[in-house]
């Protein structure tokens, strides 16, 4: 089961993109200190971390201006109108990438730290077992 996903941003897309864009909300906010980041992470700083929630997924977010470069890491969400928060990404300036394979479409979109989503349509509970 998954409890939550770490990832580093700067702190403006917590607004920007999680809430706005993603309709995440803000559950809780606190600071690793600098002891702790070394002791877990060996990063010898503090770093103020939000914790947002999605549906069932939540999101550990922690503020930080070294950001790794490009990567196959993602997070895949699955949510009731993929195309919807594809396109408002898309109007509003973020990153977007439409994938066709068939009848099938994918949805990718990156927020301003290069952290990749793939999104995908949640099936209605009623059509899960047609076909």
């Amino acid at each position: 089961m998954l409890k939550h996903i770490a990832l580093e941003i700067t702190e403006s897309d917590i607004q920007d993109f999680y809430v706005a864009i993603l309709g995440a909300r803000i559950k809780n906010q606190f600071l690793l200190n600098e002891e702790d980041a070394e002791q877990i992470f060996n990063i010898r700083k503090s770093a103020d971390v939000y914790y947002l929630s999605l549906d069932q997924v939540e999101f550990e977010l922690f503020i930080h201006t070294n950001l790794p470069g490009d990567t196959f890491n993602h997070t895949c969400l699955t949510i009731a109108n993929a195309r919807k928060v594809f396109e408002l990404a898309n109007a509003r300036g973020f990153w977007t990438h439409l994938r066709k394979s068939g009848d099938n479409e994918t949805y990718f979109i990156k927020d301003k730290n290069g952290n990749l989503f793939e999104l995908k349509n949640k099936i209605p509970y009623n059509e899960q077992f047609i076909g």
